[in-house]
């Protein structure tokens, strides 16, 4: 009897995992069915996602972030004069080629070159033959951070006038003081990157927080950005759905992170000299915060100028500059991701954009995507580089006919 019974659980255990491995576990979404049929057919990886079987988003999330590398990578640090942005060339040596593309990543808040799924990404980037790659540090960032830096084109695309006047603190509107412009900011870095070495072609890939950065400089710059193809992973599109909708136990890492990341340069607002006389942040309180809506009251509304977390949200959500992007564009999440609801990704908006496609993984927690039995790979960093890979060579291919 005990015999049959294990028997059959064990059946159905193996069916499971045969039905995990033999069912798709992508979605796509496009308006435009031509193009959607297009990228599938050149980017295998697309559909090809095999995850764990019972594996949740958790394990997904987690254990990625706790695993060694397994590969080191060598990252160059570049420092854009005093402005406290900086580039890390990775694997650099001798080895920068203008002719080749520059494969840019923009990392969310936790992304250093030996971070997990940073460091997935770049050691398969190398076997997609991208040599050019650097790590993108913004600005908060950094210890150095110069907060009286204004980049040229700040608030390019912003109309204080008009529809954007209702968001901004009534100082920044009448141009009474500056604020930190995260667009402006790695537009400036951009073109230093493309004046200095002369690359071609760049192209994105920006994970979490650093996808949503991607959207907004794309939909504000439009085709006076200096990016032809880009690609989101786990970015949180819509960031008041994504606040009101995020798992508690996530929210309290991400205020952890949060805080880790101002006490690198909390030190340059003990002297009001180093920021903007109008800047009202409450540090103190900021490093006292539990949830990421306290954070960004204290902290990060004020510093981009916004009246408070609520307008800060609403405006610095890239679903709503999706519609202007002028470049192909794949979106990557999953629907178990803890970090980012699934509500957070407002699919219709993102597809209000003919150029973009949504794939949507039935399992991958946020930026984990895990495949194969034993979990000793990451997928996601597969279908986004075919997606850069095709589109760079297309872009080639239209140079050279002209």
């Amino acid at each position: 009897m005990k015999v049959g019974i294990f028997g059959g659980i064990g059946s159905y255990l193996s069916y499971l995992v045969w039905n995990n491995y033999n069912s798709n576990q992508v979605e796509l979404y496009s308006l435009n069915t031509e193009l959607q049929n297009e990228v599938v057919q050149n980017c295998p990886s697309l559909t090809s996602y095999r995850p764990p079987a019972f594996f949740c988003g958790f394990l997904h999330t987690v254990i990625p972030t706790i695993s060694r590398p397994k590969e080191k990578h060598i990252s160059f640090l570049e420092k854009l004069g005093d402005t406290g942005i900086s580039v890390d060339f990775v694997d650099k040596g001798q080895s920068i080629n203008s002719n080749q593309p520059l494969l840019l990543i923009i990392p969310g808040l936790t992304g250093k070159v030996q971070n997990g799924y940073v460091n997935s990404l770049i050691t398969q980037a190398h076997q997609y033959g991208f040599n050019n790659i650097c790590i993108y540090t913004y600005r908060m960032l950094s210890k150095e951070a110069n907060f009286q830096f204004v980049p040229p084109f700040q608030d390019y695309g912003i109309d204080f006038q008009g529809a954007d006047k209702e968001y901004f603190r009534d100082d920044v509107v009448a141009g009474q003081t500056t604020r930190v412009d995260l667009a402006a900011d790695l537009h400036f870095t951009l073109k230093y990157i493309k004046d200095k070495y002369q690359f071609k072609q760049i192209l994105a890939i920006g994970c979490s927080y650093g996808g949503v950065q991607l959207g907004n400089y794309l939909g504000r710059f439009q085709e006076h950005s200096y990016i032809d193809a880009g690609v989101t992973v786990c970015s949180p599109h819509n960031i008041t759905d994504c606040e009101r909708n995020i798992s508690t136990i996530m929210d309290l890492t991400m205020t952890y992170i949060l805080r880790r990341g101002l006490k690198i340069n909390k030190h340059l607002f003990d002297d009001p000299k180093n920021y903007p006389q109008q800047w009202k942040p409450q540090i103190s309180k900021a490093m006292k915060s539990l949830l990421v809506h306290q954070f960004d009251m204290y902290y990060t509304s004020q510093i981009y100028g916004y009246k408070s977390q609520v307008e800060y949200y609403k405006h610095f959500s890239s679903c709503e500059r999706f519609q202007q992007i002028t470049i192909p564009m794949l979106c990557i999440a999953a629907k178990d991701d803890y970090a980012v609801n699934i509500k957070a990704l407002s699919l219709n908006k993102l597809l209000s954009n003919k150029q973009t496609i949504v794939c949507l993984a039935k399992s991958g927690g946020h930026i984990g995507f895990l495949e194969g039995l034993n979990a000793d790979s990451t997928w996601f960093p597969k279908p986004a580089l075919e997606f850069l890979q095709y589109f760079s060579k297309e872009q080639e291919m239209e140079f050279k006919a002209q």
